[in-house]
């Protein structure tokens, strides 16, 4: 027998008249095995009795673990190890496409081209060729090929790669598969219980299989090129993040106040999310696009909201939120065609329209709404989950995220709904189409803004109407009644959601005033009531009055369109009293969001009355938008507009109201009466110049009309002679306005007009 010393792993005992009474720490194996006591000498006890060899395993002493340094060379191992395991994760996505494809192609023709033969068993078919021009080949994958390098499979702009694809298609009723579905339940429920013959049953499974494969096709797969080639990320060095010490500070800060005005964008991505988001940010080297926008809006808005609340900190606030600004628009600038289909990207683009209109960007706001739209109804969000999980099998309905695809696709609905009316284009949703709930009033959320945010959804839906029902081409070649009747029907609605409203507001005011201030409460009812406000006078605008009526528009239409602007004075005097930064809020989501009709009303009502008190109105309200001197460019192109529109209606007034007062010359006529209309038109040129309009001389068009105003200078004061019809149907309909001839037939008027527009 072998000494312990001499084996690696095992030693037999010696002889048993040799035998040792050293003990050692473990007992012999055969012991072991028959779990009997051991006395755990070389021999044992029992292997003597036995006649048995006695053997011992080695024990060894128990190696001290070495303590592993994360150093820079196991970070390359982990982020190889991660990136081959999304290279695993897309080739097992391919493969389970590729098996769908040969199941298709199998089984198609298999079902249609096999047919039991007379000479074959009952229940036996001879397999005929397995070709056919159903069959779908398979398509050669651009994954099938290792990439050469794991930086270049991380592709920002490129849907083949990107996290979180694995949702579905969802397609609508008329879609084939929904067709499909169809055909195989009838199926299903007309021939199972009639027919059991292993054939059909071989034929019912196979199109069940084939018809849950088309309900579970990955919107990734539908959404991408299967040839595209790996591109490298777009070099964004320049997107450099704000200091992190800065943005601790505001994160900080934000957890501290609650403000109101910031209640949308939280909701969109809550604070504790956002700031793991943000950190994850600072941790990583290769951000996306998507998560560059989501950081650096977050950021923008927080730093500004900060800016107003720590004035000591305001500069370095804003500089945050100027650097996080230029991220944003280099992010955007760089988004491609083709985006995944997920909460986040969707969530990118809507912060992204917001500061677009942020910044007076609607155009731009449209591009980036119009694709959030799509993805939302390439998911489904617009539809009940008892609709669409026929197409999203296995999903469950009452998830944790269906808060948040309510919310993102009604957020999404209300930005699309006000841009399209405000730029004069069809919206990227119906309403037809949409069957999700509206938005609960039942739970207040952040400040109140659950409750809420139907209010707005609801504005948002007659937004659209008013487009559909009194702006669109369709709706202009309509005849007065026609439109007259639907006047009626959106003033009717106008006035359902000032009651739903009413009803809101005093169920949850008392909340909001608790979380956000009186202030704050009362500038959101206010401004809000100044957009409905404005859309009613725009829905009022659209029938003016019959020919031959006094003025050019209804009394139910100027009289809205006075209460808009006495309201408009109201929520000014809330925005200096919170002193806050809200102006720029109220002009890009109030006054501007909605076409601003009410301005437009009564200024053509003083220049066919001569209402001085209308004037007071106008000049009141072209003073309050000086509150704030640094606005946007479209702010400021907005007041200047306003502030020549003003002066018009003012030298108007001041014209007519002189005529009276001059000593008449030969024939009755003031000796300055030609003079003044002259001098007028010139300084409208001037005015025109201000605003960077070519200069087409108003003193020439005066001169080419004079004829025609000698003819009329025998009418009353209150008539004007009849004008061109304008050749904007958005501006005027295509009905005669009776306004004074040397300011509409004036092309750079037409010119204002259109910048309004």
């Amino acid at each position: 027998m072998n000494h312990p010393g001499h084996s690696g792993r095992e030693t037999a005992s010696p002889p048993a008249e040799a035998a040792s009474s050293s003990v050692v720490p473990r007992a012999c194996n055969a012991c072991r095995a028959r779990k009997i006591g051991c006395n755990r000498e070389s021999p044992c006890a029992h292997c003597l009795r036995a006649k048995i060899e006695c053997i011992y395993n080695e024990v060894r002493p128990r190696e001290k673990r070495a303590r592993i340094l994360l150093s820079h060379q196991y970070e390359q191992k982990i982020d190889h190890l991660d990136s081959r395991l999304d290279e695993i994760l897309d080739l097992l996505r391919d493969l389970k496409t590729q098996q769908t494809r040969e199941l298709v192609s199998r089984t198609i023709p298999d079902v249609q081209l096999r047919a039991p033969t007379p000479n074959s068993p009952s229940g036996t078919t001879a397999t005929r060729n397995q070709a056919s021009v159903l069959s779908v080949p398979g398509t050669p994958s651009a994954t099938a090929t290792s990439p050469t390098s794991t930086t270049a499979t991380k592709h920002v702009n490129s849907i083949n790669t990107q996290a979180n694809t694995t949702a579905p298609m969802v397609e609508g009723n008329s879609s084939l598969t929904a067709h499909t579905a169809f055909a195989n339940e009838f199926l299903q429920k007309a021939v199972h219980d009639r027919d059991s013959q292993p054939e059909m049953r071989e034929r019912l499974d196979a199109l069940r299989v084939l018809v849950e494969a088309m309900k579970k096709q990955p919107a990734a797969d539908e959404m991408r090129y299967p040839h595209a080639a790996p591109v490298q990320s777009l070099p964004l060095e320049h997107c450099k993040l704000p200091p992190i010490q800065t943005v601790v500070q505001i994160l900080r800060l934000a957890q501290s106040f609650e403000v109101m005005c910031l209640a949308w964008v939280c909701e969109l991505m809550p604070l504790k999310e956002f700031q793991v988001l943000c950190f994850a940010a600072y941790m990583s080297d290769d951000n996306d696009l998507v998560t560059i926008i989501n950081v650096n809006v977050g950021l923008h808005f927080l730093s500004w909201a900060c800016a107003q609340v720590e004035k000591d900190k305001k500069e370095e606030y804003l500089e945050c939120a100027q650097l996080c600004g230029t991220n944003i628009e280099t992010a955007l600038a760089h988004l491609p065609l083709h985006l995944p289909a997920n909460d986040e990207t969707i969530s990118a683009l809507l912060s992204g329209s917001f500061y677009a209109i942020e910044i007076s960007k609607p155009s731009l706001a449209w591009i980036l709404t119009s694709k959030a739209s799509e993805l939302c109804q390439t998911l489904g969000y617009h539809r009940t989950d008892d609709e669409y999980v026929l197409f999203r099998s296995g999903a469950d309905k009452m998830d944790s995220d269906r808060h948040r695809r309510h919310f993102l696709f009604w957020s999404v609905y209300v930005v699309d709904k006000n841009l399209s009316l405000r730029l004069g284009r069809s919206s990227s949703i119906q309403d037809y189409d949409i069957t999700v709930p509206y938005p609960s009033t039942d739970d207040p959320g952040n400040f109140g803004i659950t409750s809420w945010f139907l209010l707005w959804v609801l504005s948002a839906k007659i937004q659209g109407q008013v487009y559909e029902m009194l702006y669109c081409p369709e709706a202009v070649a309509q005849s007065e009644n026609v439109k007259r009747a639907r006047v009626k029907v959106l003033v009717s609605r106008l006035e359902e959601v000032e009651a739903k409203t009413a009803e809101v507001s005093q169920k949850w005011s008392p909340y909001c005033r608790e979380h956000a201030g009186d202030d704050l409460t009362d500038f959101f009812l206010v401004s809000d009531h100044v957009l409905r406000l404005s859309l009613m006078t725009l829905v009022y605008r659209a029938v003016p009055n019959p020919p031959g009526s006094p003025t050019t528009f209804s009394t139910e239409c100027i009289t809205v369109a006075r209460q808009t602007l006495a309201r408009h004075q109201e929520c000014m005097a809330l925005v200096e009293r919170t002193n806050c930064g809200l102006f720029a809020t109220y002009m890009h989501w109030t006054i501007l969001m909605a076409p601003f009709v009410p301005f437009i009303v009564l200024f053509c009502q003083v220049i066919e009355t001569r209402d001085k008190d209308d004037l007071a109105r106008l000049q009141a309200f072209a003073t309050s938008l000086q509150y704030e001197s640094s606005v946007t460019d479209a702010v400021e192109r907005f007041r200047r507009l306003f502030q020549v529109l003003v002066s018009v209606a003012s030298h108007h007034v001041q014209f007519s109201s002189g005529q009276g007062g001059q000593g008449a010359g030969p024939g009755g006529e003031a000796p300055n009466q030609m003079q003044q209309p002259h001098q007028a038109a010139f300084e409208v040129d001037a005015y025109l110049g201000t605003l960077g309009f070519s200069q087409q001389s108003a003193s020439d068009q005066w001169e080419q009309n004079m004829d025609g105003q000698e003819q009329t200078n025998g009418r009353e004061g209150g008539e004007f002679p009849e004008v061109q019809r304008t050749a904007n149907p958005m501006m005027w309909m295509g009905n005669e306005m009776q306004l004074e001839d040397w300011f509409y037939n004036h092309e750079q008027i037409e010119a204002l007009e259109s910048l309004y527009n």
